[in-house]
């Protein structure tokens, strides 16, 4: 079986195999334990919202209660009069009110170290040839998922098979899926975990029990860097909660990385110069970004640039209507690229970059001349 892979980014976090708490999704808690108390567990969920939210949180807080709680208690039906006539006392009602599980039970350290012989989690894992992390989620890696489903449970009520994200599956791995779903195993639960459900095959979203989770608001995630990031304040925690855009893994990430802040504000002064980038400031950039150890430093590049993109976008469809900037002359850059090109035309720079990008991975291009080559299409976007 292919070496098991990484959580996926927000490196300054805790992993969600090993979070604690969740922030802002009681709702969709409350629905997953009405499931539970009901006694008709649905065979498959699926937890969708933007990246960073909670969701793959969600989805080990489900698998630990199901590992810790096994099966519920069916419903007692009425005993009829007591021995002396008297109506008999009613059944305390014992269903959990959340699905906190304390950090010091064995189910918790268990699932946190991955290492629950009921619990699988499928994730983009490592190719064993290269060394190096796949792009998606592999055929090999489903058929092992569904071998695992196939087994009963052997410690606890259920088998839990957590898919994060289910966006990384390959067709081929995404239809070996939609079998097990179509066929459910009994007592086994999969929670599959999607930033774009959309891209998902409709079949495979039709067989699922839907909680589609909301960007926390801002005064939550304002709540939450007070208690993570206490010494963040001023212009910093204003770019902090706009990079976030409601996902607390990304404020806390970015609350704590001043380098990345400091990345995002070069870039800022590079998009000011639009299209005429200062090509000192690009190439100084390109340089950091692949130095030794810059793999990092590329990664949160690309995210921001990304993000940004998607910011100006959004911006230039909504027109006139009033936002904050996270830059000087933010407002003033947007309006010019809106009115150098169609929307149409950008979005397709922005799918040219994001294909460049990844095949930085892929095949191993060069850093920085995947960099330059970026700001280059930008640069020419016109029309």
């Amino acid at each position: 079986m292919a070496k098991s892979a990484p959580p996926p980014p927000e490196t300054l976090v805790a992993p969600p195999e090993a979070s604690v708490h969740l922030v802002g999704h009681d709702a969709a808690e409350a629905t997953f334990l009405r499931a539970f108390a009901s006694g008709r567990m649905p065979h498959a969920w699926l937890i969708t919202g933007p990246r960073g939210i909670g969701k793959a949180t969600l989805a080990f807080r489900m698998a630990r209660f199901l590992l810790a709680h096994g099966m519920a208690a069916p419903a007692l039906e009425s005993a009829g009069a007591g021995l002396f006539g008297d109506e008999p006392e009613p059944a305390p009602d014992q269903t959990p009110r959340d699905l906190d599980i304390a950090v010091d039970h064995p189910i918790f350290n268990r699932v946190k170290e991955l290492s629950h012989s009921d619990l699988r989690v499928l994730r983009r894992s490592v190719n064993e040839k290269t060394g190096k992390l796949r792009s998606e989620i592999v055929i090999d890696d489903v058929r092992a998922a569904i071998d695992f489903l196939h087994l009963m449970p052997a410690e606890s009520a259920w088998r839990v098979l957590v898919v994060d994200a289910a966006d990384d599956l390959n067709r081929n791995a995404a239809n070996a899926l939609l079998k097990i779903l179509e066929e459910p195993r009994p007592r086994s639960v999969l929670i599959l975990v999607s930033h774009a459900p959309g891209r998902l095959l409709p079949t495979i979203r039709s067989r699922c029990r839907r909680l589609a989770l909301e960007p926390l608001s801002t005064p939550a995630l304002q709540t939450e860097l007070r208690r993570h990031c206490p010494d963040l304040g001023g212009a910093d925690l204003d770019l902090v909660l706009a990079l976030a855009e409601g996902s607390l893994g990304r404020a806390i990430t970015f609350g704590r990385d001043q380098a990345a802040r400091d990345l995002f504000q070069s870039m800022a002064q590079l998009l000011g110069g639009w299209p005429d980038f200062d090509p000192t400031v690009l190439h100084r950039l390109g340089d950091k970004l692949a130095g030794k150890g810059g793999e990092e430093n590329f990664e949160t590049a690309v995210t921001l640039l990304d993000w940004w993109l998607a910011r100006f976008v959004r911006r230039a469809a909504a027109k006139d209507r009033p936002f904050a900037e996270v830059f000087p002359g933010e407002s003033g850059l947007i309006d010019r690229l809106a009115g150098a090109a169609s929307l149409d035309r950008w979005l397709q720079s922005w799918e040219k970059i994001g294909r460049l990008f990844a095949r930085v991975a892929s095949a191993n291009l060069d850093r920085k001349q995947a960099w330059v080559t970026a700001w280059l299409v930008l640069a020419a976007t016109r029309g």
